[in-house]
């Protein structure tokens, strides 16, 4: 049986060595970058309020279906002075509008049992 070299050993050992941590840092980098983006969503999830944008994305729609239908229910409102039913819960500070996530989530559960139809800028 022929020896090994003892430079040619000592190379696969450090090849070894090298290629195991390399696979360890990776795998860390991944389990991170998930924890990171959990982590994102679960300080997202306990704000109180969202843009707009958050809300369609939270409500998988545009923006501009989400403008839409405060629109449509502001001008109900305006026009007949009442709204029968829960609003979309909205606040503007200035020229933004925030939505309570909370009072969202009860929105949506009141326009989806009275089927309510948003068509055109104006409720059905």
């Amino acid at each position: 049986m022929k020896s090994i070299p003892l430079s040619i050993f000592l190379a696969s050992v450090i090849l070894g060595i090298s290629f195991i941590i390399g696979c360890i840092l990776l795998t860390t980098q991944e389990r991170n970058t998930e924890l990171t983006q959990a982590a994102e969503q679960e300080v997202l999830k306990d704000k109180a309020l969202m843009t707009i944008q958050k809300t369609a994305e939270y409500l998988s729609m545009t923006e501009e279906q989400v403008m839409s239908i405060i629109k449509a229910e502001q001008g109900s409102f305006t026009v007949s002075g009442f709204f029968d039913g829960r609003m979309f819960p909205f606040i503007k500070v200035q020229d933004n509008f925030f939505v309570s996530r909370v009072e969202l989530d009860l929105w949506v559960q009141e326009a989806s049992a009275s089927h309510r139809r948003y068509i055109n800028g104006q409720m059905q």
